[in-house]
């Protein structure tokens, strides 16, 4: 079994330039992270015509970015009602229309306009109910949620859940038809050709070590040497460090595990999603899965742990979710089996703004294909001071606990107690 991502099989793996450039005494704007938000950025400040330094301490795109999932929308995770408690009916009209919209609009104009072959592939997603009540509860906030904004995003009853999934798991679900799937790493790579190409430099495999901030400009250090820098944007997300620890105590890394099926053929995994669409699920264990761009494979992810396990664990637990939704699948082998690092927010919702002196975007909470790209082209427009860089991200929580320090002691703890919460949930919903 291969522990690299099924993505890379097609794309190759995330490779740095041969020869470092020389780290440059001053830049315009450093950005700290080479993954979808920080070349995003990236390219958008350089087309301003600015000096930009991209600092990454491994390879571009070598994190999440090309790991995740290869599934494109966000949205469907914020609930309208709850968003109009907390921050007001005008922001969160705003913040849904950005997360179901402008964010998809953005993502397809960037495919076109840099001509990025990414297995691009419309098909909409099913996001299946855990139980009746939450159908309901669903199918009322999804009707409020056209009214606001127009998603055309629709119910699926249970009765009519087979032609979407052959499973009988779920209690209906929604289809949002502007979602869709791509190769992640793919997508990347074309990024950051697209920043390079615009004249972003990059320097590779170093890591920052801190950033010191005054009213004139930044110092980011390096472990290849300092750079004086007129801005600075941490893009890190769910690889953020104690080199900004401000920072770090509002994200939480989660590792997203995912592995890919053996070649089961076109007819049987059509069979299996007769819609061909991407697939979530409103349990905890947040499944998600999809056909492989060719049709031939299932991948599918999920949450094995909250925290970095053994892979042998890792790879059972997601077997196990996988015929959860999927019995018949007893007998597919698994071919691949990886993980990357998901950045989550107290608030579970991006958040694009200033931290200690430092531009942030980050938080995407599962939600990064589409969310990453947009609203580090947000941030990079808010260091050029553009008008367009107005964003209701900007108003989002990006707050911290007293008891997260940086440190991530207490997800073996979290991970015990959602272990506790599936095995109710399971026993609740079988009754």
């Amino acid at each position: 079994m291969q522990h690299t991502p099924y993505w890379w099989d097609a794309a190759g793996e995330p490779d740095a330039p041969e020869s470092p450039i020389t780290l440059p005494a001053k830049a315009d704007v450093v950005v700290i992270g080479a993954g979808l938000t920080g070349l995003s950025a990236a390219r958008t400040l350089a087309r301003a015509g600015r000096d930009v330094l991209v600092v990454e301490s491994g390879a571009p795109g070598s994190g999440a970015s090309s790991r995740n999932g290869g599934q494109v929308g966000g949205g469907h995770r914020l609930p309208p009602a709850s968003l109009d408690a907390q921050y007001g009916k005008d922001t969160a009209t705003r913040l849904l229309r950005e997360a179901h919209i402008d964010s998809i609009d953005f993502f397809t104009s960037l495919i076109d306009d840099e001509s990025i072959d990414c297995d691009w592939q419309p098909v909409g997603r099913f996001r299946g109910c855990n139980n009746r009540r939450e159908y309901e509860q669903n199918a009322r906030a999804l009707e409020q949620l056209n009214r606001r904004i127009g998603t055309h995003a629709y119910p699926v009853k249970s009765s009519e859940q087979q032609s979407e999934i052959a499973t009988d798991l779920y209690h209906g679900g929604t289809v949002f038809p502007t979602h869709g799937a791509i190769n992640p790493a793919k997508f990347t790579y074309g990024l950051w050709r697209a920043a390079r190409d615009a004249g972003a430099a990059f320097a590779c495999h170093t890591s920052v070590l801190g950033v010191s901030t005054n009213a004139r400009a930044s110092i980011v250090k390096t472990t290849r040497g300092d750079v004086i820098a007129g801005a600075v944007l941490a893009a890190t997300n769910g690889y953020s460090t104690t080199a900004l620890p401000t920072i770090a105590r509002r994200i939480v890394p989660v590792p997203s595990f995912i592995v890919a099926t053996e070649t089961l053929g076109r007819n049987r995994v059509r069979a299996l999603m007769p819609s061909g669409r991407v697939y979530v699920e409103s349990r905890a264990r947040h499944c998600y899965f999809r056909p492989s761009p060719d049709g031939e494979r299932l991948v599918f992810g999920g949450r094995a742990a909250l925290c970095d396990v053994p892979d042998r664990f890792a790879t059972s637990q997601l077997r196990s979710l996988m015929l959860d939704v999927f019995p018949e699948l007893s007998g597919a082998a698994l071919t691949h089996s990886w993980r990357g690092h998901t950045g989550f927010s107290f608030a579970q919702i991006p958040h694009v703004g200033t931290v200690d002196g430092v531009e942030v975007a980050m938080g995407y909470s599962g939600n990064g294909n589409t969310m990453a790209p947009y609203l580090g082209h947000k941030a990079a427009l808010r260091i050029l001071g553009d008008a367009d860089a107005e964003t209701a991200f900007s108003q989002t929580a990006f707050e911290t606990r007293f008891w997260h320090r940086g440190k991530r002691w207490f997800l073996p703890a979290a991970d015990m107690r959602f272990r506790v919460q599936d095995i109710w949930q399971k026993l609740t919903n079988s009754l």
